[in-house]
């Protein structure tokens, strides 16, 4: 995010695409078919808070202070860990940046209506005025965003992480939401949101941050053109609210994201289906199943595939096949068991489909098949089949819109042909 160089053509392709923010949060919510209880307004006036908050010679200290963040010797001595006065300091910079981009800050209440779509987090629950998310792949929270009064009493004592991280992190930085300002930021560096002429004349101009500017027009208002500069320039912030914030709405991110994965794994290979599943199903202790599952990277599956590309689709499939045949070599509990199907659901009810509609391509290669179908024309003992398919229906196929008729459609199957 440090020292950005933008040509005039990026910055007028960036903010080219001003209709994108004429429509306000809510009602994007609702073309993703999100609902609100209550109507609210759209916001009237671009008014940000803007106090005269700007302590010159306070954030000139920072400036230095920050520099040190940066040494390749981390010891006490020479390190500097940011707090909370440096988040203090950025804020009201942040605030002008966007106000000077032209940025519409929203009312609090579509604000929050936002946030709870973007990251399930409902803003009047906290005390603070800006709440933390908490990206933690350890212990019980792995995976899965938290805010400042869930973390209580879900992190060991002895368990120490910096709040104040900036992006290159290596275990994850954490979002910042201002509810009295209305925006969403990690940790930026001073100098790469001001430029201080003069401190005691008061003479210093706010630096355009393009960075915070595309990532709160492409949160609250969902522009095209935010987007595809987090794609373009800040690749891992945008992946980071799929991987950190589970924020799994978007296909344009949940595809880069798979794409990154496929080329870091070697093609064809278990690896990358593991990766998928890995990416898809997230143990979480916030819930009673202890499990969270970020169905829009299967959507997105779904989305992608046609009769000319099935490749994420199949190589799920390959690896989906693999982990039914281990299983049945496992000596797994019913519980167990249940928790490795319910993912088998999950899985066929998107792949399965697609196998059907798509096996007959003749530029698609499908392998082996199915899932559910694969499998029940692989075993000669049907035992773990009705396993199978009697866990699914004591839970009445998990309420999957495909998962029973796909059930019905694999026990079509046999080793020798496929059905249709």
């Amino acid at each position: 995010m440090r020292k950005i160089l933008v040509s005039c053509i990026q910055v007028l392709v960036l903010f080219s695409c001003q209709g994108q923010e004429n429509k306000s949060a809510i009602q994007l919510n609702n073309e993703n078919k999100e609902t609100t209880t209550k109507p609210i307004e759209k916001p009237t006036e671009n008014k940000p808070v803007m106090n005269n908050d700007i302590d010159l010679k306070k954030i000139a200290e920072h400036i230095e202070l920050q520099k040190r963040v940066f040494v390749a010797d981390h010891t006490p001595e020479n390190e500097y860990v940011a707090t909370r006065e440096d988040l203090d300091l950025q804020q009201p910079l942040i605030e002008k940046t966007l106000f000077n981009s032209g940025y519409k800050f929203p009312e609090y209440a579509e604000f929050r209506e936002r946030v709870k779509y973007l990251f399930g987090v409902d803003l009047d629950k906290s005390k603070e005025t800006i709440v933390t998310l908490y990206p933690l792949r350890f212990a019980n929270l792995r995976g899965i965003a938290y805010t400042d009064e869930e973390i209580k009493g879900n992190v060991s004592k002895t368990m120490t992480f910096d709040k104040y991280k900036y992006t290159f992190a290596w275990d994850g930085w954490n979002l910042f939401i201002d509810k009295e300002r209305k925006i969403i930021t990690p940790m930026v560096f001073l100098e790469d949101l001001i430029k201080i002429n003069n401190i005691d004349k008061k003479e210093y101009s706010v630096k355009q941050n393009l960075s915070i500017v595309s990532l709160n027009k492409y949160l609250m208002y969902g522009d095209k053109a935010g987007l595809i500069y987090l794609l373009s320039r800040e690749k891992e912030m945008a992946h980071d609210l799929l991987l950190n914030f589970n924020y799994d709405k978007e296909d344009k991110i949940n595809k880069s994201v798979l794409d990154s994965l496929y080329n870091r794994c070697n093609p064809r290979s278990y690896e990358f289906g593991q990766e998928v599943r890995s990416l898809i199903f997230v143990d979480n202790f916030k819930t009673d199943d202890k499990l969270y599952i970020r169905e829009g990277i299967l959507k997105t599956i779904e989305h992608i595939t046609n009769e000319n590309e099935g490749t994420y689709a199949i190589e799920l499939i390959d690896s989906t096949l693999y982990l039914l045949r281990e299983l049945d070599k496992s000596d797994l509990t019913k519980a167990q068991k249940g928790y490795s199907y319910k993912k088998i659901g999950y899985l066929a009810n998107t792949c399965d489909p697609l196998f059907r509609k798509y096996h007959l391509s003749r530029t698609v290669r499908w392998g082996r098949g199915n899932i559910l179908g694969a499998y029940h024309a692989s075993l000669e003992d049907l035992e773990p089949w009705y396993d199978l398919k009697n866990t699914f229906i004591e839970n009445n196929y998990y309420n999957l819109p495909h998962l029973e008729e796909m059930v019905d459609y694999a026990e079509q199957f046999s080793d020798k042909e496929t059905p249709e």
